[in-house]
């Protein structure tokens, strides 16, 4: 795929994009007022706090970005191409293949989408790696944690 040429002015884009990325990390930042107790015991940062943090940090880069001066523009800086693109719409569609699929069935599909977004081709090592991660993602979270993962519609609730 051919790129295209890059906005005309990079300083609005950046301030857009940063109130963007501020918008989304302010509404996970609401969202873990909904969060399930984590069981009491647990060391470290819990279920609720780690988010908020990072919640925190990805707020306070986002006003670093908006409040940067624009650097002069650069004519061998392009925008997206469509695998950027893909791999957003990807992360857009996570939530509603979880409320279908389960946390660990989401999470697998999109292990596999995103590798072939990215280029990967070979089909066994796509779905080893999926495979590989939605075991380790259900043994820090349910095993160690002792967390309960959304189930979905297709894996029960």
């Amino acid at each position: 795929m051919k790129a295209s040429t890059a906005p005309s002015r990079p300083g609005s884009v950046n301030r857009i994009s940063a109130a963007i990325v501020a918008l989304v990390a302010a509404a996970a930042f609401g969202g873990t007022y909904f969060f399930d107790p984590v069981p009491p015991g647990l060391p470290g940062l819990g279920a609720v706090e780690f988010p908020r943090l990072i919640c925190i940090i990805i707020l306070g880069l986002s006003v670093l970005l908006f409040l940067q001066e624009p650097a002069p523009p650069d004519p061998d800086n392009v925008a997206p191409d469509g695998g950027a693109l893909a791999i957003w719409a990807a992360c857009l569609l996570f939530i509603p293949a979880m409320a279908l699929a389960g946390m660990l069935g989401a999470a697998a599909v999109f292990m596999v989408v995103a590798g072939w977004i990215w280029g990967e081709r070979r089909l066994p090592l796509l779905l080893g790696v999926a495979a590989g991660f939605t075991l380790a993602l259900w043994l820090v979270f349910v095993k160690v944690f002792r967390l309960t993962l959304p189930g979905g519609l297709v894996f029960g609730g």
